[in-house]
């Protein structure tokens, strides 16, 4: 069973100047976690002008934290990485 969970990523302590949108990380965001076995699905929703990452998963694949894990590990072209807070599970 598919499961939707919905993350703010925190990337001002890494790029300050990015405000989450460089095509550069959210391209290597959404390739490095569709690479993942149980993600069927990552992508951007700017609802309210607030940039939220959405996962698409199954949760008896790939958890949460898992998911967490890998966001932890990004991006991999700076020398700081992201800090994800799960907002909607």
């Amino acid at each position: 069973m598919e499961k939707r969970s919905v993350f703010d990523i925190n990337c001002d302590s890494v790029i300050p100047e990015c405000e989450f949108q460089c095509p550069k990380c959210i391209e290597e965001i959404k390739s490095t976690l569709t690479d993942v076995e149980g993600v069927s699905k990552a992508y951007l929703d700017d609802e309210d002008n607030e940039a939220r990452l959405v996962v698409e998963h199954n949760p008896a694949v790939v958890s949460v934290e898992q998911i967490i894990d890998v966001l932890k590990t990004l991006p991999s072209f700076y020398e700081g990485f992201f800090i994800p807070i799960l907002t909607e599970n």
